[in-house]
């Protein structure tokens, strides 16, 4: 609930005019594309990582953290997510685009599988993917991967439910 409300405040400010701030970056982890930026909890070190995201996945910085870090929210559509990155990470442009595209497959069959808000299965679903469809592969958090689809809603999916 305590994310949710936190998100929610990040979306709201965007909408108002104390928004003048936010504005538009990029992951930039340097030259290596298998390097990953974490998204935490909170603005420290030692807060809990949401996910670890590649060069070139944008965001939008909502505000100064403090202390070197950035309030941000990857997504739109359907679904968005909101935490905290260093902001030394976070640039105009990013020498390298690590993203991935990569095709919905369904290990268990069916003609679509759930994208889910949070990079587990007991997380509400944000829609249905149909087997086939194209997304962008934008960052990982365990066996999950974190997708962006083609209306910018951002989710995630089982690394098997990807091919």
């Amino acid at each position: 609930m305590k994310k949710m409300l936190i998100c929610l405040m990040a979306v709201l400010m965007l909408l108002t005019p104390a928004a003048a701030f936010a504005r538009g970056a990029v992951v930039s982890n340097g030259g290596d594309p298998a390097s990953r930026l974490n998204m935490r909890s909170a603005p420290a070190r030692d807060a809990g990582v949401i996910g670890k995201f590649v060069s070139g996945t944008p965001v939008e910085i909502v505000a100064d953290a403090g202390g070197g870090w950035a309030q941000v929210v990857i997504g739109s559509g359907q679904n968005s997510i909101c935490g905290y990155m260093m902001s030394d990470y976070l640039k105009s442009s990013s020498a390298v685009d690590a993203r991935e595209r990569r095709t919905v497959a369904s290990p268990y069959g069916t003609q679509s599988v759930v994208l889910r808000d949070r990079p587990s299965n007991s997380y509400d679903g944000v829609m249905m993917l149909m087997v086939g469809e194209t997304v962008t592969v934008i960052g990982v958090s365990g066996d999950f991967c974190f997708v962006q689809t083609g209306d910018l809603s951002v989710g995630c999916l089982l690394s098997s439910e990807l091919k």
